[in-house]
C-alpha cells in the first residue's frame, strides 16, 4: 500500500539529520555571543569610587574644592 513506516520519506532519510544539526547550529550560533558578552563584560574590572572622582576632575565635571572633600569623604569612610 502506502508504505508510511519505512523511514524513507521526507522526515526519515538524511531530511531529519539535517532538520537536527539545522537547529543545533541556530543554538550554538545564538548562544556564543550571549555567553561571550556576559564574560566579557564580567571580567572587565571595576573602577574604585576615587578611580571615578579622579576622572571627574580630570574631565572638569566637578572643581578643586569639590574634588578635595569628596576624596577626603572617601578616605575618611
Amino acid at each position: 500500500m502506502w508504505d508510511f513506516m519505512n523511514m524513507h520519506g521526507y522526515y526519515g532519510g538524511g531530511f531529519m539529520w539535517l532538520w537536527f544539526l539545522l537547529i543545533i547550529l541556530v543554538v550554538v550560533l545564538f548562544l556564543v555571543p550571549l555567553i561571550r558578552n556576559n564574560s566579557v563584560q564580567n571580567s572587565r574590572p571595576k573602577d574604585s569610587a576615587l578611580e571615578i572622582l579622579e576622572k571627574r576632575f580630570a574631565r572638569g565635571e566637578i572643581n578643586e574644592d569639590e574634588y578635595k572633600s569628596m576624596k577626603q569623604t572617601l578616605e575618611n569612610d
